[in-house]
């Protein structure tokens, strides 16, 4: 197979799975690909330039990787006229529109903390025709993808080596929770526990709390691939992952969310 810089990573690993592996090995960042529902989510959203910035490295490291495994490399030297108007012409929404939220992400994740649920709010309060920039030291390609899912209108500004500025249109004024999947509900505790109690379904208790930021996830969803039909799982977070639950909402699972404090999120989710 032939590849080049902007080939995506789910193709690659469509012609050869070996190629899991050998993209998960590059940096800590891309080693979530091994859990197949995450795979599922992430590769068909990003290409082997912007994993390489994901990551950190040059995409040099991602050729001594797969070349071994017999795919070909092919230097696209630039995108076609259309991408390349598109990348570099303002878009009048942004040319007349202030910023109205701005969140600089920056500090969040070198302290280990995953900025998606305050980006995700930032975004749901946005009125109509709102403008929210996110401050980052790469291009965040798999957020764009999600709120480009929601609507929104994207375009991305460097301003320095390692400063991107995201800005972000809402052209309607559409609730987050309008795109959760109607077998996702927010319930009384009481409900999870009747649930539980009902020895309808073997419970598997799961405590993610304590784990740091994408571990919380990556487990839960390894739980989910494991899952048999006659169990549930009873998650113990200390937040609402409400990018879990999005991506819980294309699956086939009933999932019930209670928050009984702060710090302190049950989830119950079975076929």
């Amino acid at each position: 197979m032939k590849i080049n810089q902007y080939t995506r990573i789910s193709d690659i690993i469509k012609a050869n799975e070996l190629s899991i592996e050998a993209i998960a090995s590059i940096a800590k960042p891309l080693r979530k690909i091994r859990i197949p529902l995450l795979r599922k989510v992430l590769t068909p959203r990003v290409n082997i330039e912007e994993a390489s910035k994901i990551a950190n490295v040059d995409i040099q490291v991602f050729k001594n990787v797969l070349l071994p495994l017999g795919y070909f490399w092919e230097e696209q030297d630039q995108k076609s006229e259309n991408d390349q108007e598109k990348v570099n012409v303002k878009p009048n929404w942004l040319a007349y529109n202030s910023c109205q939220k701005s969140l600089d992400v920056r500090p969040l994740i070198d302290a280990g903390n995953d900025p998606l649920k305050e980006i995700f709010n930032l975004y749901k309060e946005l009125p109509k025709n709102g403008l929210l920039t996110i401050i980052n030291s790469f291009i965040p390609y798999p957020l764009i993808s999600r709120l480009e899912d929601k609507g929104a209108l994207s375009y991305v500004e460097q301003k320095a080596l390692d400063e991107y500025h995201v800005y972000f249109y809402k052209p309607t004024a559409k609730n987050l929770v309008e795109k959760l999947d109607s077998m996702i509900s927010f319930v009384p505790f009481e409900v999870i526990e009747k649930f539980i109690i009902s020895n309808k379904f073997k419970i598997l208790e799961l405590d993610v709390r304590a784990l740091p930021m994408p571990e919380p996830m990556e487990t839960i969803l390894h739980a989910i691939e494991i899952l048999g039909s006659n169990e549930a799982i009873n998650v113990r977070h200390r937040k609402i992952p409400l990018y879990l639950l999005e991506e819980l909402g294309n699956m086939p699972y009933r999932v019930f969310v209670s928050e009984l404090t702060e710090n302190d999120v049950r989830i119950l989710i079975y076929p």
